[in-house]
């Protein structure tokens, strides 16, 4: 399965890494997950008092599915989970949920190196750090 979503909710990293289990067959033999996080200092205001997470675009998770999508074709990936927090969060909150699955675990940290580098670029969903 390719799932993405973009969400003002918080994200339920460790029920979305259930779910994908879930999911799991014998096909696959790893996993990978990234948890991206709100870190300080802030690239753009070092002692920031909150971060906005603006989409960019009026589908962000249809943008998010695309990439997803292209990560499981261009590595053969089992499976693909991508969730991105909007809205504002703070200091230590989760922003961005990359898992995915592949029969070799060569192709599974590429994949989901290769999404996150993807989202990084700021073409869909936009970090902003306010004072």
């Amino acid at each position: 399965m390719i799932h993405a979503f973009a969400s003002d909710a918080a994200l339920d990293h460790v029920g979305l890494y259930g779910q994908f289990l879930e999911r799991e067959s014998d096909q696959s033999g790893t996993v990978v997950l990234h948890h991206g996080l709100v870190k300080r200092p802030g690239k753009q205001v070092p002692h920031f008092s909150r971060v906005r997470l603006e989409a960019l675009c009026d589908d962000p998770g249809s943008r998010l599915l695309g990439i997803a999508r292209a990560a499981a074709e261009r590595f053969g990936l089992n499976q693909a989970l991508v969730a991105h927090r909007l809205g504002t969060v703070n200091g230590g909150d989760t922003v961005l949920i990359a898992i995915v699955s592949a029969r070799a675990r060569d192709a599974s940290f590429q994949a989901c190196a290769w999404i996150v580098d993807e989202v990084k670029k700021e073409e869909i969903i936009r970090l902003m750090e306010e004072a």
